[in-house]
């Protein structure tokens, strides 16, 4: 029973480290629009239990990593941009984007990933590893209505 109440405890922890910046509402990006020449990209990921961070990347240029609870910002040239999530494989999605504009991107594991079993990893459970190479997280534009509400909840990424 020590065990268990030790596990819960130790989770908790871990969930409440990941998120340490600001929250959306507090920051600049709240409050002012993206410039006239770039476009804003707001990434954000809700927590989902899984404690490791997914690295982002824009035209192969890291911006930086995102854990559960958190978003992150990137102002983008306009134009045709790949953006990447990578955690054992990578996943791509590509946009024209304005200036001028905000979009919203959810970053979310990856529901429809076929997983295999490796090995016994941990008294927490069993690592897993995606069956292709597209990896654990997906990138999925969203409207407004959908990002801001869940966008209420979370933290910069730090």
């Amino acid at each position: 029973m020590k065990t268990f109440a030790g596990l819960i405890a130790l989770l908790f922890f871990f969930a409440g480290c990941s998120a340490s910046g600001p929250h959306f509402k507090d920051t600049r990006y709240a409050k002012q629009p993206a410039p006239a020449d770039r476009a804003r990209i707001i990434f954000f990921r809700e927590p989902d239990g899984d404690f490791r961070s997914v690295e982002l990347d824009v035209d192969d240029q890291i911006i930086g990593k995102l854990a559960g609870g958190e978003f992150l910002v990137e102002d983008a040239v306009p134009g045709e941009r790949g953006m990447t999530a990578s955690l054992k494989g990578e996943f791509m999605i590509k946009m024209k984007l304005e200036g001028g504009q905000t979009y919203y991107i959810r970053v979310s594991p990856r529901e429809e990933a076929t997983y295999k079993l490796i090995g016994f990893f941990s008294a927490v459970g069993s690592w897993m590893s995606p069956a292709d190479a597209k990896g654990h997280f997906k990138l999925q534009r969203v409207g407004p209505e959908v990002a801001l509400a869940a966008l209420e909840q979370l933290s910069l990424s730090e």
